[in-house]
């Protein structure tokens, strides 16, 4: 496996950050920019310029991830030539199907077959629900295939977000990629970092990601009374404080707040809030948030049998980028420090991050995590 970058700014154009000669070699290319300028027929013919042989999967962020760097409106391509995995590939249009289960499902009947090592989805993040998408998935893939990925952004705007298989991204997309065969060591880790506060709650009224009461009392009252000052702030003061989520499994996962509805008194997350559900409420701590970055890291190695990654894929939330503002390199930097001067990083920041709960097996959809899937093959 050999792994090149490029960069695209405005004012150099595109920019070699490592070039190892895989211009006609490369048979992937993992491209992520900015919202205003990764939707751009010239820089995506420019792309295919470059790597004529090829498949080119292209999503559009809240900011990118290239080395140890954390940049906005720029672009990140990663050329990465597979010497012994198989890949297929496969773009799902949400119009065409009645629900995001139903896309998850097509996906997985798609990709399903022997030897099927490794799932990487980038999906639209502003049609698709994570939640579905994901136990769609779940459905027809056997449990050892591990599943990562990630819903594209568009800057916090939470409106348009762009995804694209060998083309200009368009919504309203998804694209997945079957990695094959048993060359192909995948680890994968997702860490959040946030401190819970307040007494533990009962969802008493919800439908799918649409939050209506907590304990009996109407949920968004309820969250802006601990909010303070920062309810006026709504809904972006959300992503400040974010739910934790108690599954049956005794695992958790975080859901982060996309809008709020003040006729209704209703809060809509950005992955399913289960009726009867026990939830409570997080804040940002800063050292932690930097450290979970890093325990992702470490937790990917228990996934890779001592094999040192060469490729570093970092998904990560919005709302810790928003959160952690000036310091958001750091947890980038976390991660670096783990695997090492000599792996090639990339990724993104997202709407929704996909990974497997470390305690469990099947994928599931986190919020405010830094997720990571690190690449090597034997």
């Amino acid at each position: 496996m050999q792994v090149e970058q490029y960069s695209w700014t405005a004012e150099a154009g595109w920019k070699a950050e490592k070039d190892r000669g895989l211009s006609q070699k490369a048979n992937l290319v993992l491209c992520f920019g900015g919202i205003d300028i990764v939707h751009n027929q010239e820089r995506f013919d420019e792309l295919t310029k470059m790597y004529p042989n090829a498949h080119i999967v292209m999503g559009s962020t809240a900011g990118e991830i290239i080395d140890q760097r954390v940049q906005d409106d720029t672009i990140t391509a990663s050329a990465l030539y597979y010497e012994k995995t198989p890949l297929q590939f496969v773009e799902i249009d949400v119009a065409n199907f009645n629900s995001s289960r139903e896309c998850g499902k097509a996906i997985s009947e798609a990709l399903r077959k022997e030897d099927l090592n490794h799932v990487l989805v980038i999906s639209d993040g502003s049609m698709v629900n994570g939640d579905d998408l994901v136990t769609g998935i779940n459905e027809n893939l056997p449990k050892e295939v591990v599943v990562t990925g990630g819903l594209a952004a568009d800057a916090g705007r939470f409106s348009k977000t762009y995804v694209g298989l060998d083309k200009v991204p368009e919504s309203g997309k998804i694209v997945a990629i079957g990695h094959y065969g048993k060359e192909l060591r995948v680890g994968h880790g997702s860490k959040g970092g946030w401190d819970e506060f307040g007494p533990i709650r009962t969802v008493t009224r919800s439908e799918g990601n649409v939050l209506y009461e907590l304990d009996g009392q109407n949920a968004l009252t309820l969250y802006k009374k601990y909010l303070g000052d920062k309810a006026e702030e709504l809904p972006g003061s959300a992503l400040l404080f974010p739910l934790s989520l108690y599954c049956n499994d005794g695992t958790q996962l975080v859901r982060t707040i996309l809008s709020i509805d003040e006729e209704e008194g209703t809060m809509t997350f950005a992955g399913d809030i289960p009726q009867n559900a026990e939830v409570r409420l997080m804040m940002a701590n800063f050292d932690r948030l930097i450290d979970g970055a890093a325990n992702a890291a470490e937790a990917c190695y228990t996934k890779l049998e001592d094999h040192d990654p060469e490729f570093v894929l970092m998904i990560s939330c919005i709302g810790r980028k928003i959160v952690l503002d000036q310091r958001i390199e750091e947890e980038v930097e976390g991660v670096f420090e783990v695997f090492g001067e000599d792996v090639v990083y990339s990724g993104f920041y997202s709407n929704g991050e996909i990974s497997p709960v470390l305690e469990s097996v099947g994928c599931a959809l986190h919020n405010q995590t830094m997720t990571i899937t690190t690449y090597s093959e034997n």
